[in-house]
């Protein structure tokens, strides 16, 4: 029986790892909800997943307030100007959608195009928050290095934006997937996006 409740045991483990998983999204949907936290939040829940539930650090909601308050100003001040951004570029998206249905002659093909170059901009977002959780930047410094990352790493990018709009869909039409989901996303692009920041990292704490 001992044994059978030792904390260190693989079952107890994951339902710890599982538990933790639960808590950090919901936190971060939380967090998200005024928008412009979104960025600091995101950048926390990348950081604590990585290191707690991917890793093996302890006090899981410590990490992720810790990275929360370091990266607010810059996240917060990101997360205006993106979110300014995307209103624009999506508004521009629904115009040329409504020409298209209206039969606008070429408007078919220009949305198509847009939507194809929209993997841009929401590439460079995915990237954003996780580079802020691993290194230090100005707004402006992060902006341009997220379209740096989106665009030297195209593949892994499109993998990114991939995984994190089925997340999204999922959340949208299922709506409960939203209590794991955020912080599984982070854990599918931790795979390919840890071993991209080693190559950049100029110490063994990655910080610049």
């Amino acid at each position: 029986m001992h044994t059978l409740f030792d904390p260190e045991m693989p079952l107890w483990r994951l339902v710890s790892k599982l538990g933790d998983m639960l808590i950090l999204s919901l936190l971060w949907v939380l967090l998200s909800v005024p928008l412009l936290t979104a960025g600091a939040a995101t950048a926390a829940l990348y950081d604590a997943t990585v290191k707690c539930v991917r890793g093996s650090e302890p006090n899981t909601l410590r990490r992720f307030w810790t990275t929360f308050r370091r990266e607010f100003f810059t996240g917060t001040l990101v997360s205006l100007i993106w979110g300014i951004l995307l209103v624009c570029i999506f508004s521009f998206l629904r115009l040329l959608f409504q020409a298209a249905l209206a039969h606008v002659a070429g408007a078919a093909a220009a949305a198509a195009a847009y939507f194809v170059a929209l993997l841009i901009p929401v590439g460079c977002l995915c990237w954003m928050f996780p580079l802020l959780s691993r290194f230090t930047f100005t707004p402006t410094g992060l902006m341009a290095a997220g379209l740096r990352f989106a665009l030297g790493y195209l593949p892994c990018t499109i993998l990114l934006v991939a995984a994190a709009a089925l997340a999204a869909a999922a959340c949208v039409y299922f709506l409960f997937p939203i209590a794991f989901l955020p912080c599984l996303t982070c854990l599918i692009w931790s795979l390919p996006m840890e071993r991209i920041f080693l190559k950049h990292m100029p110490d063994q704490d990655g910080r610049q």
